[in-house]
């Protein structure tokens, strides 16, 4: 399901959710290991040199420590600037991937990070933290980010939004990249282990 869509197919999800075209998406649990407060504090930084900059979708389920987050974007005064979408219906992911501009994951720690996989199947430029398992999944397909520079955080969302070389390069070489990644190759992979 995790595929380049029309506008007319992303639409009616954006329509249900209200939800402009061409915003920042975060897609996790919001807890400590995902590094939200961070993305918080690098957007924050983004608004006040680029006050036209997007808006901040983050989807997901609350983990531990959510409290503390919410408490982060009503500090940073990011309130009108920063959405929060819990319990996502699974069939209207892929149209939320299609309609942003830039998937960012800025992880201190991930297991795998499927959520990079359907981002760039979806076409949509993908930022990731240069932690643990992000780097090899995403390969030269994403952007790096240091998880704990918000400045640097702030300038390469800045670039993924601005530059449409960029942005078309990492829209191709996602899509190249995924084909890489398939649930066979992972049954197949694992019965031969």
């Amino acid at each position: 399901s995790f595929h380049p869509l029309s506008p007319d197919q992303i639409q009616p999800a954006l329509t249900r959710l209200s939800l402009p075209a061409g915003y920042i998406l975060f897609v996790g649990t919001f807890e400590p290991r995902k590094n939200v407060p961070g993305l918080l504090r690098a957007y924050a930084l983004l608004r006040a040199d680029h006050p036209d900059a997007p808006p901040l979708v983050l989807v997901g389920r609350r983990g531990w420590l959510f409290e503390s987050v919410r408490q982060e974007v009503s500090d940073l005064k990011l309130v009108d600037y920063v959405r929060f979408i819990e319990e996502l219906p699974e069939g209207d992911l892929p149209a939320v991937y299609n309609a942003a501009s830039a998937f960012v994951l800025p992880s201190h720690y991930e297991g795998f990070g499927l959520p990079v996989l359907e981002a760039m199947a979806c076409g949509t430029p993908a930022l990731v933290a240069d932690r643990a398992s992000l780097p090899e999944l995403a390969a030269d397909a994403a952007l790096l980010l240091d998880p704990d520079d918000p400045e640097q955080m702030a300038r390469q969302l800045h670039r993924a939004l601005t530059d449409t070389e960029l942005r078309e390069s990492l829209r191709a070489k996602g899509l190249e990249r995924v084909k890489d990644f398939s649930w066979d190759k992972t049954a197949r992979a694992t019965l031969a282990l």
